[in-house]
């Protein structure tokens, strides 16, 4: 049986609220969901499963309208999908009253049920959340009613508040896949047995790493599966070495280099690590007005010579703070604690 899996499209989100190309990652979102469609019709897999937060929020009706119209396109592909902890069910969701096509199998309830294709001796399980959380474990005693099927979980969890579960304890009940969602790093729990899909692309600057979809073929015992990336936007977090020797313009030339030499798709998230210069302070927003450059984080620590400062201060409230913290038993909060004061006395900044 050929199928495709994908999960957390998050149609809908407006990834980096307020910088210049967030409206273009909203659509680059609707434009990947509809290339998998593209790409269903010219593979012709005979399932499509979702696993839920298709949707970032409570879809609007004409956003409903809009997929049900994609689906509409791939009439040979069954498509199984749930509500996840995102576009999670309410007594008046459009997800209720959506009249999808023929081929669209969607789980109602948040009761766990089944869609059985006795034609391709395929059953699927599932449900949809009606709550944002659900902490119960509601997947790991499931077992399939026909062991002769191919038996397929569409799971949508797998932290503390949404749904935790075990994938190897779900195969031992007697299912063939699982088909997981909601991490958006995406991963083969168990090789050809168990998928988190990941999001289909990242949604935010902490979705490190590639997002795509799954496709494979699956026969008892297992599925044979490729991941397909796809490459409209990959956030990277990139970390500078901060020293006393460090200027501002090294560091806004390493940023310069990473967006010539790095791909036109990669988005980068900026750490600033390292022991500075106390006299030295970085204008951050110079960095924050490049291109592709989401934010930037300072974790500097001064690299003070307390001894130093000891003598020079011995009679002044710096020199008094300094003794008092060194009388202190000495462990990180100590240390912070003396960093932060020291660095508030002498009125210097770290970044701005």
């Amino acid at each position: 049986m050929k199928f495709m899996h994908i999960s957390d499209v998050h149609l809908g989100v407006r990834p980096d609220e307020g910088r210049p190309w967030s409206d273009q990652r909203a659509r680059d979102i609707w434009d990947s969901f509809a290339g998998v469609i593209e790409t269903a019709k010219r593979e012709k897999p005979e399932f499509l499963f979702l696993s839920g937060d298709l949707f970032h929020a409570q879809p609007l009706k004409k956003q409903l309208l809009e997929v049900n119209s994609l689906f509409g396109r791939i009439p040979d592909t069954n498509i199984v999908l749930m509500a996840g902890n995102h576009d999670y069910l309410r007594p008046k969701s459009y997800y209720l009253t959506m009249e999808w096509h023929k081929n669209v199998y969607f789980f109602r309830s948040e009761e766990l049920s089944r869609f059985d294709f006795a034609e391709q001796n395929v059953c699927v399980y599932g449900m949809s959340y009606w709550h944002r959380e659900i902490a119960e474990r509601r997947y790991d005693s499931l077992i399939p009613e026909n062991p002769q099927r191919l038996n397929i979980l569409l799971a949508h969890g797998g932290d503390e508040r949404h749904i935790p579960f075990s994938p190897a304890g779900i195969l031992e009940n007697g299912f063939d896949y699982v088909a997981a969602g909601h991490i958006h790093k995406g991963a083969q729990l168990i090789p050809g047995r168990a998928v988190m899909a990941g999001s289909l692309e990242p949604t935010d600057k902490n979705d490190t790493g590639p997002h795509g979809f799954w496709m494979g073929e699956l026969k008892k015992g297992g599925a044979g599966l490729r991941f397909y990336p796809i490459k409209k936007c990959e956030y990277c977090h990139e970390t500078y070495p901060v020293t006393g020797e460090t200027s501002e313009r090294d560091i806004l030339d390493w940023a310069e280099r990473l967006l010539t030499e790095r791909p036109d798709y990669q988005y980068f998230r900026l750490f600033l690590k390292g022991k500075r210069n106390p006299n030295i302070s970085y204008d951050v927003s110079r960095l924050m007005q490049l291109a592709r450059v989401v934010d930037v984080t300072c974790a500097l620590a001064p690299d003070y010579d307390y001894e130093r400062l000891l003598e020079e201060h011995r009679d002044s409230l710096l020199g008094s703070y300094i003794r008092s913290m060194r009388n202190r038993p000495q462990d990180a909060v100590t240390e912070k604690a003396l960093e932060y004061g020291v660095n508030a006395l002498l009125g210097h900044e770290i970044c701005r």
